[in-house]
């Protein structure tokens, strides 16, 4: 648009003569040879090449116009086109003149109209810019749209972590956009605010369980089954995966180590006659699965080859293991697992294949402890106690210890139990328990490892099990302890190591086995009284006027007498004394206020009382004491539901400087249930032997006893006032000095013996019954024994007290195979048999 008209008219023109000048003419078909065809070609090409730059040159008139610059390299890249076409020299140079003339042409025009090309260009850059800058920011706006509906999607999803990087990425695009500042504060505050509220929810939920936990720990316990095997559905799956790995643990061998061993235990058929050595155990080895070898020199070692003849026929299968055994021993060769293969080799090179292997023996180390009471019951074991704790003996002075050290106790005091126990080790030192200081237990001061017995263990091991292999007796067994971890670690051979876990395992069956005790104390208490009772009395008038008796003179008179004389007032009396208050009955419990009274007066001539009291009542009770408690079998344990009373029961003399006081002894009695038992079942599991030692203790009555007293009395005197009111004056004061001490009773029951109990059955360890029957009657001779009226004349009180009391023991021997195998459905042969 900025070229002048009339040059762009000229510059059409001269390219049009230029075109038309340099037209081809219509050739002349000549002879077909390799010259003219060479011709054709030639005038083929230069008339391609003229219609291309015809058309360039078209193309950078039009271009011209708005863009002069790029018009110009258009036309010089025409140039380099045309000068590298195949022509020959006079026709490239016609094609390039007119290219070149259009080249010098367009440059004049550019240089003619420089500084308004260049002002063009600039405005044309300025406006590619912005337009440039308009699209960027137009895209860059619709992607953080998108962005903005990923965000919130994220958001409403709850994946805030998600979310802050989409914000993160929108920062990155246009970090002044106010959308983008928002993305990134809503983001952080949705993170947070996500976070506290799941806080909150945890929180809540954790506070949840904690209170569900305690209302699941209320759920009462059936102890008809003792024994209860959480989550039994996934108990057999549960131990599958532990034993797999303790067994990953304890084994060195690898995956097809392990295929071989259990291949050790499948039965094979074994009848060979005659077959060489190796034909016998490559045929053991297919049979099996596995890959067996022979070692050349361990067999040459015993003067063994291959092809040395074996004969040997069982008419029933018998384990791979069994059947090398007895193949091999008599050519004095074994077998050990080594490279993945079961290698055949003499007995020398067998037994120094050792190597070391980790059992961890803390349940067998570490001895069940037994526990057993300290004696502390009874009075005189409590007085003792409270004059020890006052550094003194008291009153008692040796006389207490030898008592309580004997065998015989006082009444009131726990028989001394060690003797009888079988188990029970002098006390028990301080691992005994001891009910008269709670809390006592066992020892750990010493620590875990402090306390375990490996030595016994280890002398088992190397006395049982082949004895010669080991160090001691010239061998290459090594077994040494590591208390740190309750671990016993053995250096021998395979075999050896096979015999060591069968005897672990075995001691551990032995060990697994508990014992349920339930000794159950009841009392049976029947109390029964019957009370009829009637006061009947009269009197009868005898007119009589006591001042005009006369001894000696006048007409005869009749009045009353009794023991003490003539009646008050000389009527006639017929009263039956204290029958009716002394006709009580003496057991059973009378309560008179619960009885019925029914009475009545005639006042006349003849004065009538009568009072009839009747009352019935029968009162029986059930009470049962069971104390319950597991023990391992031979183990000697206690249980105790006690409350312990503290009782002034003596006084220590204190002396200072002119002064002397008394310090109290305080005693300390123990009321409640315990039990000391011992259990043992039989070899056979039915039943078990039980020494028990239950003991049942109350406080009854305390006494209080004052001595050493003094009491001062001061008198005073009462006046009256003006008013008539009583004035008390000088009040009297009694002033009483002297030691008080109780003097409680203490009731026990208690039994020492041994019996032999069926497992689940139940047998009496012993008992007491009482029986207190008694009748009281009161009544007029001859008249209580006439019919109809003899009921106004006699009271009748009956009362009985019985009292039985037994004492039961039973045991339940838990079998943890037993209890696996009912509870969950999982036994050990199932994976035996996989």
């Amino acid at each position: 648009d900025n070229v002048d008209p009339a040059l762009r008219s000229q510059i059409q023109q001269k390219l049009q003569q230029l075109a038309l000048s340099a037209a081809p003419s219509n050739p002349v078909v000549a002879n077909e040879n390799p010259l003219s065809q060479l011709d054709t070609r030639e005038r083929i090409l230069r008339q391609k090449l003229f219609t291309e730059i015809m058309a360039e040159q078209r193309e950078a008139e039009d271009l011209a116009d708005q863009d002069p610059r790029v018009a110009l390299e258009q036309l010089l890249r025409l140039h380099e086109r045309v000068d590298a076409a195949d022509l020959d020299e006079t026709n490239k140079k016609r094609l390039l003149a007119i290219v070149d003339r259009s080249v010098v042409s367009l440059e004049e025009f550019i240089k003619r109209n420089e500084e308004d090309i260049i002002l063009d260009e600039d405005r044309a850059a300025t406006l590619q810019l912005i337009k440039s800058n308009r699209e960027r920011t137009q895209e860059v706006r619709e992607e953080i749209a998108k962005m903005v509906e990923r965000f919130n999607n994220m958001v409403d999803e709850g994946r805030y972590g998600e979310a802050e990087v989409i914000a993160k990425q929108a920062k990155e695009l246009a970090p002044e956009e106010a959308v983008v500042q928002n993305l990134e504060w809503k983001a952080k505050f949705a993170k947070r605010i996500a976070a506290n509220e799941g806080l909150t929810d945890l929180k809540e939920n954790e506070f949840w369980e904690t209170m569900n936990s305690v209302d699941v720990a209320s759920v009462p316990f059936n102890d008809q089954n003792p024994l209860v095997f959480d989550q039994a559905r996934d108990w057999g799956q549960l131990t599958r995966n532990r034993r797999k790995m303790m067994q990953r643990n304890r084994t060195r061998l690898s995956e097809a180590g392990l295929k071989i061993e259990q291949a050790l235990r499948q039965q094979v058929d074994v009848n060979f006659t005659a077959t060489p050595l190796a034909v016998v155990v490559e045929t053991l080895a297919r049979m099996s699965g596995i890959n067996a070898h022979l070692d050349r020199q361990g067999l040459a070692a015993e003067g063994v080859t291959s092809d040395t003849p074996v004969t040997i026929s069982l008419s029933e299968p018998v384990s791979l293991r069994s059947a090398l055994n007895l193949i091999l021993e008599e050519l004095q060769l074994g077998f050990i697992i080594r490279n993945e293969v079961l290698l055949i080799t003499s007995e020398q090179a067998r037994e120094t294949d050792v190597y070391e292997q980790v059992y961890n023996v803390a349940d067998l180390v570490i001895s069940v402890p037994n526990f057993s009471p300290s004696n502390d019951f009874g009075i005189p074991t409590a007085l003792r106690a409270a004059y020890q704790r006052q550094g003194t003996q008291g009153a008692f002075g040796n006389s207490m210890s030898a008592l309580a050290a004997s065998n015989y106790t006082m009444p009131g005091a726990m028989p001394n139990t060690d003797g009888v126990m079988a188990q029970a080790t002098g006390g028990l030192g301080a691992g005994a328990s001891s009910l008269s200081s709670p809390g006592a237990g066992l020892d750990t001061s010493r620590g875990g490892a402090a306390m375990a017995d490996f030595q016994s263990l280890i002398d088992l091991i190397t006395t049982t099990i082949e004895p010669d292999s080991w160090e001691d007796n010239g061998g290459s067994g090594v077994i040494k302890e590591f208390r740190s971890t309750f671990s016993l670690v053995v250096t021998q051979t395979h075999d050896v190591h096979e015999e060591i876990q069968q005897l672990l395992e075995q001691l551990r069956e032995q060990q697994g086995l508990q014992i349920t005790i339930e000794v159950r104390f009841i009392t049976l208490t029947d109390n029964f009284y019957e009370r009829i009772g009637i006061d009947f009395d009269f009197e009868i008038d005898d007119n009589v006027n006591p001042n005009n008796i006369q001894d000696d003179s006048g007409s005869s008179v009749l009045f009353g007498y009794d023991e003490a004389g003539p009646t008050v007032d000389l009527d006639l009396v017929f009263d039956q004394g204290d029958a009716f208050n002394s006709a009580v009955p003496m057991f059973g419990g009378f309560d008179a206020g619960s009885a019925a009274n029914f009475g009545f007066a005639i006042l006349s001539d003849i004065e009538v009382f009568f009072l009839l009291q009747a009352a019935q009542g029968d009162r029986r009770s059930n009470v049962m004491t069971a104390p319950k408690v597991t023990l391992f079998n031979g183990q000697t344990a206690s249980i105790a539901d006690a409350s312990t009373r503290p009782f002034v029961m003596g006084l220590s003399p204190v002396v200072g400087d002119f002064a002397v006081a008394h310090q109290p002894i305080i005693a300390v009695l123990n009321e409640g249930t315990s039990l000391s038992v011992q259990a043992v079942a039989s070899n056979d599991r039915r039943s078990c032997r039980l020494t028990l030692v239950p003991f049942f203790s109350q406080i009854g009555d305390v006494d209080e006893f004052t001595f050493d007293g003094r009491t001062t009395t001061s008198s005073g005197e009462t006046v009256l006032d003006s008013d008539g009111n009583p004035t008390t004056r000088n009040n009297e004061v009694v002033t009483q000095e002297g030691t008080t001490v109780q003097l409680p009773t203490f009731n026990f029951t208690t039994v020492s013996t041994t019996v032999n109990v069926p497992d689940g059955g139940t047998v009496l360890l012993g008992g007491i019954k009482r029986l207190s029957e008694g009748r009281e009657e009161r009544g007029v001779p001859m008249l209580a024994q006439l019919p109809y009226i003899n009921r106004l004349f006699r009271n009748v009180g009956i009362g009985r007290d019985s009292n039985s009391m037994m004492m039961m023991v039973t045991p339940r021997i838990i079998i943890q195979e037993e209890e696996e195998l009912r509870q969950t459905g999982y036994s050990d042969d199932q994976d035996s048999n996989e």
